[in-house]
C-alpha cells in the first residue's frame, strides 16, 4: 500500500542523498506528490515511485530547509495574486550563474585578476589597512591624537570602489570636519579592537557614524570587511537582499543600522560558505568571506559583466 504524505511531512530520498532533506508541500493525491529539497529544490513525482524516507526528530530538524520553504510558499502566494508563474531561485541555480560567469570559480583567472576581479583588489586593501591600522599602530595614533591621520588612512579603503558615490560624498565630508575626526577614530578603534561583545562595539559604532551623518550600511560594514575579511561581511542592501531570498532566510533588515540585521548578515554569509563548501567542488570553498561577498554580488540581478 502506498504511503500517504501529508504536507509539512520531512522526507529524504532514499537513493538521492546529495538532494539532502526534503519537505511534503502539500498532501500527496492519489498519482502525485512534490518535495522540496534543501539542496535539489522542488520535485514532483508519481506516488507509486516517490522512493522517500520519512524522517523525524532530530534528523527532520532544518532551518535552512524551514526558510526555503516559506521563501518559496511566500512567492507562490506573490506570483498567484499576480497571476504570474515564477520560478523558485535555488542556491545550486545561483552556483550554476556564478559559474557561468567564472568557469573556475574562485580558481577563476579572470575572477583573481584583470578588469572583472573580485578578489585582488579587495585583498591588496586589506593588506594596505591591516599594515597601515593594525592594533599596535592604530593604538599609538590614538594616544598621540593623530586623529586626522588616522581618518586619512581609514579612507583609502574607499578607493576600492565597493561603495556608491554619494556614500563615499557622505563619509568624506564627515571627516573633513575636525571635531569629527575624533569620534570616528575612537569609534573605528573601539569596533575594531574593543573588549566589549561584537554586539555593543556594533552598536556603539553605529551610534557615532548617526553622530557625523554617515549611517548608511556599506560605511558601517566597510570597514570591518576590509580589516576582518575572514570574520565579517559587507552589506549592500539590495544584493544582500537577494541572497537572502535565495536561501530563504529572514535577515530581518532594516534601514537603521542595528546589531540584529547584521548579525543575521553574518549568519548568512556562513551558511553561503558551509553551502559552498558542502558542495564538494575545490573551485567553490571559499577562501575567506571576500569570495562568499563576490559570490553574493555576481549572482545578483543586477551584476555588470561589462
Amino acid at each position: 500500500m502506498q504511503h500517504k504524505y501529508k504536507a509539512g511531512e520531512r522526507v529524504k530520498h532514499a537513493s538521492k542523498t546529495a538532494w539532502g532533506l526534503g519537505e511534503v508541500l502539500a498532501d500527496s493525491t492519489a498519482e502525485r506528490v512534490k518535495v522540496f529539497f534543501e539542496d535539489e529544490g522542488i520535485k514532483e513525482f508519481e506516488l507509486k515511485y516517490a522512493n522517500f524516507i520519512v524522517v523525524t526528530g532530530d534528523e527532520a530538524e532544518s532551518s535552512y530547509l524551514t526558510g526555503l520553504v516559506r521563501s518559496f510558499n511566500t512567492e507562490k502566494k506573490q506570483s498567484a495574486s499576480s497571476k504570474k508563474s515564477k520560478e523558485f531561485k535555488s542556491f545550486p541555480k545561483a552556483i550554476d550563474n556564478f559559474l557561468s560567469i567564472f568557469p573556475n570559480g574562485f580558481q577563476d583567472n579572470s575572477y583573481l585578476e584583470g578588469k572583472q576581479n573580485e578578489r585582488s583588489y579587495k585583498i591588496a586593501a586589506h593588506e594596505s589597512m591591516e599594515q597601515q591600522l593594525n592594533q599596535d599602530t592604530f593604538s599609538k595614533l590614538i594616544e598621540s591624537g593623530e586623529y586626522h591621520e588616522i581618518c586619512v588612512r581609514a579612507k583609502n579603503v574607499l578607493k576600492i570602489n565597493l561603495i556608491f558615490k554619494f556614500e563615499n560624498i557622505l563619509i568624506n565630508n564627515a571627516l573633513a570636519k575636525i571635531e569629527k575626526q575624533k569620534l570616528f577614530a575612537e569609534g573605528l578603534f573601539n569596533v575594531f579592537f574593543g573588549s566589549e561583545d561584537l554586539s555593543v562595539r556594533f552598536e556603539n559604532f553605529s551610534k557615532m557614524l548617526y553622530e557625523i551623518n554617515a549611517a548608511k550600511w556599506p560605511i558601517a560594514t566597510l570597514f570591518l570587511f576590509v580589516m576582518f575579511p575572514d570574520k565579517h561581511m559587507f552589506l549592500k542592501p539590495t544584493v544582500t537582499q537577494h541572497a537572502a531570498e535565495v536561501l530563504g532566510m529572514e535577515i530581518n533588515y532594516y534601514s537603521d543600522l542595528n546589531w540584529l540585521t547584521y548579525k543575521r548578515v553574518l549568519e548568512l554569509a556562513e551558511m553561503i560558505r558551509t553551502k559552498l563548501i558542502k558542495d564538494g567542488r575545490e573551485i567553490l570553498a571559499p577562501r575567506d568571506l571576500i569570495d562568499v561577498q563576490s559570490f553574493i554580488w555576481v549572482t545578483a540581478p543586477s551584476y555588470d559583466q561589462s
